[in-house]
């Protein structure tokens, strides 16, 4: 897959992202340079994935004198541990990620899910508030429009917003938020 750029609409970031297949997995991978709530940030994250787009594990690291690393493996059945093996009981139940300055994770469960148009799943996700790299448990929901477009709601804040996606299932547009460049 050719690389992705996509440019933030309501604070001042880019993302460099790829997607590669290695044969029993993918490797997301992104670069987000910007500010944010009056914090410049230099963020990489991987995330592995299965084959049926399951998070396999993931690992973000900031740059800069204050730099943080996060990294959480799962068992592929909503258990996940820290670096030291430790289970994370607080995100009992999670299957899919969604990092705050990336479009990509919206790809996760969109991909997983499979729904037909009009069909719509509620689930739990670990959102990855950055660049504070705050962790918690929300409630989503995805419901499929057509082909292109699904409707993301977040069930515990209330925010809601059309998606749209290419024909790969990799995000075009957020609304407001983050637009594709390349």
């Amino acid at each position: 897959m050719e690389p992705i750029v996509w440019q933030a609409v309501r604070w001042t970031a880019t993302e460099f992202f790829t997607l590669e297949d290695k044969g029993l997995y993918k490797l997301a991978q992104g670069n987000i340079t910007g500010v944010i709530r009056d914090i410049p940030f230099s963020i990489h994250y991987e995330v592995e994935i299965t084959n049926d787009w399951k998070t396999d594990s993931f690992l973000i690291r900031s740059h800069g004198p204050n730099g943080k690393e996060l990294k959480l493996t799962s068992n592929l059945l909503g258990q996940w541990y820290d670096k030291d093996g430790k289970q994370v009981t607080a995100l009992d139940d999670c299957i899919d990620i969604d990092i705050s300055l990336t479009p990509f994770t919206n790809t996760l469960p969109v991909k997983r899910l499979k729904l037909n148009n009009g069909e719509s799943a509620t689930i739990n996700v670990i959102y990855i508030r950055l660049p504070e790299f705050e962790l918690q448990r929300v409630k989503q929901r995805y419901t499929k429009i057509n082909q292109d477009t699904w409707l993301y709601e977040n069930l515990d804040s209330g925010f809601s917003s059309q998606l749209y996606f290419d024909s790969e299932g990799i995000m075009n547009d957020y609304p407001g938020y983050l637009q594709r460049r390349y």
